[in-house]
């Protein structure tokens, strides 16, 4: 199992302009997970994942479900990474 994917935001990218470019498909898959393993660290995760803004973080989420919603293949390849990083992240408890 690969450890989880680097959560450096990309710098200075512009919400507005390019949520889709904050974080990449494993990035997303790995917060999903990691939320759903620790509910109670909800806030520090968001922060850690360079999405502390609650506008952000809704533009980023957004963004992500509209993409996986038209696109079988990423949404495919999110949930393998999503079980992964959920079997990653349920070890770490």
């Amino acid at each position: 199992m690969p450890s989880p994917p680097s959560v450096e935001p990309t710098p200075r990218a512009s919400v507005a302009e390019q949520p889709l470019n904050v974080l990449s498909l494993a990035q997303y898959a790995s917060l999903c997970a990691e939320l759903a393993v620790f509910p109670e660290k909800t806030e520090g995760i968001f922060w850690r994942y360079g999405l502390g803004a609650d506008e952000k973080r809704s533009a980023v989420d957004a963004a992500w479900k509209e993409r996986l919603r038209h696109e079988p293949a990423a949404y495919d390849a999110w949930q393998e990474l999503y079980r992964r990083y959920h079997a990653h992240w349920t070890k770490q408890r």
